[in-house]
């Protein structure tokens, strides 16, 4: 009896995980092309705490071809890996406006704030 509930439960189990493995194998996505991976520093204004910057990575790492994102509010930096196959920096920055912050354009040509 122990035998037949413990079968069961595993049963149950791996019935679950499967569902959830499938769920996110059902969403496609396109393989990154590693020699094409760009990284940019964008200013970004607008973002007063951790909050802020997990806001922009998770918003910005669902871009598809988004490899790695790090934000610092205080620096006024994300920085972004991308395939460039896969999206640019136009529609990164159209993300992170939409979000209510502001891309002032790419870090190195930022003007120091003030």
């Amino acid at each position: 009896m122990k035998r037949i509930l413990f079968l069961a439960i595993s049963l149950a189990f791996l019935a679950a995980c499967n569902s959830t493995v499938s769920d996110k194998t059902s969403e496609t996505k396109k393989e990154v092309n590693v020699a094409a991976v760009k990284t940019i520093e964008l200013r970004v204004t607008g973002m007063t705490c951790e909050g802020c910057e997990n806001t922009v990575k998770e918003a910005v790492n669902q871009v598809e071809g988004v490899t790695l994102t790090e934000a610092s509010y205080t620096a006024e930096i994300t920085k972004i890996s991308y395939d460039t196959t896969l999206t640019n920096q136009e529609k990164l920055t159209t993300v992170i406006n939409d979000l209510g912050y502001k891309v002032e354009g790419l870090a190195i040509n930022a003007a120091p704030k003030e």
